[in-house]
């Protein structure tokens, strides 16, 4: 939906009533300087919560700096200490003493103690927009609580029960709603509530969200004490954050930012580029060992894509698994580890054998319909065999370096997300070439020579 600018700033203002925030936030991204200023001085004060969420940080840090007094502290109230986080991380050190004097005491102290949890942690995405009521409530009690002390962002479809400052089960506010005023909430407590605990890596939340389906988890302190909730919501944006960082560490593009000039984004990628060429020229080094054999048989170079293709496929299929288990957490022990690269190694053998076969059976037959020239005394069969036993060496051998590489970097505290896109790739191609040339020198060239 498209905002008008030449209309006057009453017309404006009734237009972004009934817009929708992301809506909103797409046009205050899209817009110059002077027209971001027109919806920051005219932004309905009820909305400004909804689309500050809606907006990136760089944006986000924009509109604050042009909001009047009065729509800042709107702002501040009605955002949480977990959504005001990501924006308090991105301003300077004096911008932020300047932001937090706006804040309330409560809300500030909130928001230090997420800023001071590890990012890797459940509890780095917990909110504290939740209602908790007393084991001992009756129902007409635990509602009157309810609506005297629910706020607008609060999540009220499951309400905490606590005794003697430990959490104890949930019960959903259907259930309080259908219950007779004169019952005991004991009657309706769920005690089977999933958690995590404060110290918790933040792939536990996920997968436990994940794997019960669930809209809600709560957050536990070492006593059992309830100190926050996290959402299906939260969770999601992390991933997708996370997932967002993976890919462009993993293809090397570097920090990406979409309103960078094409100059910044190539001076990012460059680096990689160069290092690419020279990887290549080594590559290109180790097969000049094997000219004899290239210009014997001229029919290998028609199958050379194959081979590294394969190879380079079978190895990126083995990274990704084994980045997604590292960054989960999942694989922490030496145990756990070995147990890993066992299944992967298992999965590239069995996957190596079968496309051995199948690469057999098609290089044979394309190459016995051909007229190509396969050098003196070299049949179909033994070049197919060549390339056969080619696919299946560099696939397995290149699924294990899959597999190492990652966990190898892991323990060099080097991002493998970063550095393995590139050397993985180098070391599949070197592996898969000299595997291919070298076979081929010793089952195929001596028939020719």
């Amino acid at each position: 939906m498209n905002l008008n600018f030449k209309q006057s700033r009453h017309q404006i203002a009734k237009q972004l009533s009934v817009m929708h925030e992301v809506d909103i936030a797409k046009v205050f991204d899209e817009a110059n300087l002077e027209e971001k200023n027109i919806i920051a001085q005219i932004i309905p004060i009820n909305i400004i919560d909804d689309v500050f969420i809606e907006l990136g940080a760089k944006e986000a840090i924009e509109l604050f700096g042009m909001l009047d007094d009065i729509r800042r502290r709107v702002l501040l109230e009605d955002l949480s200490a977990a959504d005001l986080k990501p924006l308090f991380e991105e301003f300077s050190e004096e911008d932020k003493n300047k932001f937090s004097s706006l804040l309330k005491l409560s809300k500030r102290k909130e928001l230090e103690k997420l800023i001071k949890y590890d990012e890797t942690k459940a509890a780095s995405v917990m909110r504290s927009d939740y209602l908790t009521i007393q084991y001992d409530y009756e129902v007409s009690e635990a509602m009157k609580y309810i609506i005297a002390n629910v706020t607008d962002n609060d999540y009220i479809d499951t309400i905490f029960v606590k005794k003697n400052n430990r959490l104890v089960g949930t019960i959903s506010l259907k259930d309080l709603i259908v219950a007779r005023k004169n019952q005991q909430i004991v009657e309706f407590i769920n005690p089977d509530f999933e958690y995590v605990n404060e110290e918790d890596n933040l792939a536990v939340a996920i997968e436990k969200i994940s794997d019960y389906d669930i809209a809600l988890l709560a957050v536990l302190n070492k006593n059992k004490g309830l100190i926050g909730i996290i959402t299906a919501e939260d969770v999601l944006e992390e991933m997708a954050l996370e997932f967002e960082s993976n890919v462009d560490k993993f293809v090397a593009v570097g920090d990406y930012d979409e309103d960078s000039n094409p100059f910044v984004r190539a001076k990012q990628r460059l680096p990689w580029l160069l290092a690419s060429i020279v990887l290549n020229l080594v590559i290109a080094l180790f097969l000049s060992i094997f000219s004899d054999t290239i210009n014997a048989i001229a029919a290998l170079v028609l199958f050379q894509p194959l081979i590294l293709g394969m190879a380079g496929n079978i190895g990126t299929q083995a990274i990704a698994v084994t980045i997604l288990v590292l960054h989960n957490k999942t694989h922490e022990t030496k145990e756990a580890r070995r147990k890993h690269i066992k299944k992967e190694v298992f999965i590239g053998i069995t996957n190596a054998i079968i496309v051995g076969i199948l690469g057999f059976v098609l290089s044979f037959v394309f190459l016995t319909l051909t007229t190509f020239d396969m050098g003196k005394n070299v049949t179909p069969l033994i070049l197919s065999l060549a390339i056969s036993l080619s696919l299946v060496f560099s696939m397995i051998i290149s699924s294990f370096f899959g597999v190492l590489i990652p966990i190898a970097l892991t323990k060099l505290n080097i991002d493998p997300a970063a550095a393995s896109g590139p050397v993985i790739s180098t070391i599949n191609d070197l592996v898969a070439l000299v595997i291919y040339f070298g076979l081929a020198t010793i089952i195929v060239l001596p028939l020719i020579v």
